[in-house]
């Protein structure tokens, strides 16, 4: 049962890691686009849809609320943790990320949060 819903995520984490590989070793520097900050990324997302899918394994589906408080909350906390993270980043007077970049990484974000609602769907 864990193994059919985590393998939609996993198998997203391992495509977007491979596509970034073989695009920074076949590209290089000669792009605007930082590999490596997707990457971390893309890792970071792993991680949080992970705990996210946790914390919605044990929810209660009887309850519509607690499963929209959920999803909700679920969204709010990986907002909260790459706010951060970007500040973090920010401080420490790197070179700008650049727009390519961030549109990349705002997608990411965008094709795990939908995961995360395909799990509550299902899990119904």
């Amino acid at each position: 049962m864990i193994r059919k819903h985590l393998s939609p995520i996993l198998f997203t984490y391992v495509l977007v890691n491979a596509i970034l590989l073989a695009a920074n070793h076949y590209y290089g520097e000669t792009v605007c686009i930082k590999f490596r900050f997707i990457l971390i990324v893309n890792l970071m997302l792993f991680g949080m849809a992970l705990f996210n899918f946790n914390r919605i394994r044990k929810l209660d589906f009887n309850n519509p609320r607690a499963v929209v408080n959920s999803v909700m909350i679920g969204t709010i906390l990986k907002m909260v943790v790459f706010a951060g993270s970007a500040l973090f980043y920010a401080t420490q007077k790197q070179a700008p990320v650049g727009m390519p970049t961030l549109l990349l990484s705002m997608g990411l974000y965008l094709i795990y949060t939908w995961l995360e609602i395909r799990w509550t769907q299902t899990n119904k």
